[in-house]
């Protein structure tokens, strides 16, 4: 009984004149090297990215529109004839005959998924082309 009660009060003795390190303002560092792509200026390549719209399709149109793609121009024109679908729509909707409004609005969303499933697809093909550029080097 009383090895035990020394045991304990050598231990509490010991933990009481033990002194803990001041710790300073701790660092994070991952095991993996991070990766960032364009998050930082070069001197050799300055990194100017596009923000998105939240709009897929308008950021394949402005994708399109900034790689120089000659379809740009037909598909832009394309894209004018069915937001002036969506007004004519817009504008008479309340005399028109629910029937017919709903087979032209299913025609434009159609017309309008189409079209963005091309322009997307034309984004790919410029990217082909560039990649198809990069292993002739």
């Amino acid at each position: 009984m009383i090895f035990r009660s020394v045991a304990i009060l050598s231990v509490v003795f010991l933990a009481g004149c033990s002194s803990s390190a001041i710790k300073g303002p701790a660092t994070k560092s991952s095991p993996a090297p991070a990766i960032s792509y364009a998050q930082n200026n070069s001197r050799i390549v300055p990194v100017n990215s596009v923000v998105s719209s939240n709009n897929p399709c308008v950021d394949h149109f402005n994708f399109l529109r900034q790689a120089g793609d000659s379809k740009y121009q037909k598909y832009s024109r394309d894209y004018i004839q069915i937001g002036d679908g969506y007004n004519f729509l817009n504008t008479n909707k309340n005399i028109m005959n629910g029937d017919a409004k709903r087979v032209y609005t299913n025609t434009l969303d159609m017309k309008l998924n189409t079209l963005c499933s091309e322009v997307n697809y034309a984004g790919f093909q410029v990217i082909q082309q560039k990649i198809n550029d990069l292993s002739k080097i």
